[in-house]
């Protein structure tokens, strides 16, 4: 009987121990895991904020291009009067 608690005795102190660093070692994984979230979703923020700056430059960009297309159809216009114009005299 004093062999059997002899073994016991440290077998059930160890697997205290082990317990213990397990639920220490999940916890630090834990806090990394949390830490790492919370950058990826900061980074992903900022992204964000630049993707909609990007998208504001795009279509201001297009709203330009068509106000250049319309203005270069006005030149093409006043060149066609001013032949028609030099035709004339």
């Amino acid at each position: 009987m004093i062999t059997i608690l002899e073994v016991l005795i440290p077998a059930l102190a160890l697997i205290v121990v082990q317990l213990i660093v397990s639920v220490t070692s999940q916890r630090r994984n834990d806090l990394k895991y949390d830490m790492t979230l919370s950058e990826l979703k900061k980074d992903i923020g900022r992204l964000e904020i630049k993707q909609d700056k990007h998208n504001q430059i795009l279509e201001r960009f297009a709203v330009m291009e068509q106000a250049q297309k319309t203005q270069w159809i006005r030149i093409d216009e006043i060149r066609e009067e001013l032949k028609q114009l030099r035709d004339k005299i």
